[in-house]
């Protein structure tokens, strides 16, 4: 059985290997999500220094501000991509949702790093606020389990940007 283009729709091709390519991300920011929990699991007794515990809010303030800019500039960037890019819809999509995830697991890889780092120097087990590291992640699996790629998902979204008219842009 060979898969055609579909110039009209997204073809079964493509939202396999955006499947795949989402998997992977997921995959990635779990491990990273699990080592986390290993340093957290072996910092019992660490007491933290104060210098690390202003570094870690520092970053993690900073981590959420970034995280919130790059989920709201991932939608922007998805319909900037299908609208203004040429070509048929199935490699339109695959190109803005590649963009659209990679925005979110970027958000989701820097809230687990400042996480991570707060585990291995024993903030994260003193302050347990700083779980909130993980909420980045959280969100990306979240979009994942919402927005998981099929054929008739992608095609669906990518139509209902497509149908929009976004008039505020047509100044």
């Amino acid at each position: 059985m060979t898969i055609v283009e579909n110039e009209e729709g997204v073809s079964p091709a493509t939202a396999r290997q955006l499947q795949i390519i989402a998997f992977a991300m997921g995959a990635g920011l779990t491990m990273m999500a699990g080592l986390t929990l290993w340093f957290h699991a072996g910092s019992a007794g660490a007491v933290p220094e104060p210098g690390s515990v202003r570094a870690i809010n520092t970053m993690t303030t900073t981590v959420m501000v970034l995280a919130l800019g790059l989920i709201v500039a991932s939608e922007f960037v998805w319909r900037s991509v299908l609208r203004g890019s040429p070509g048929p819809l199935s490699g339109r999509v695959q190109t803005a949702f590649i963009i659209r995830l990679a925005m979110r697991e970027g958000a989701g890889l820097l809230g687990l790093v400042v996480a991570f780092l707060a585990a291995r120097n024993g903030v994260l087990r003193a302050y347990p606020a700083y779980w909130v590291g993980l909420a980045p992640y959280a969100l990306f699996l979240g979009f994942l389990a919402a927005h998981w790629p099929t054929e008739d998902r992608l095609e669906a979204e990518a139509r209902e940007v497509l149908a929009e008219n976004p008039s505020f842009l047509k100044k």
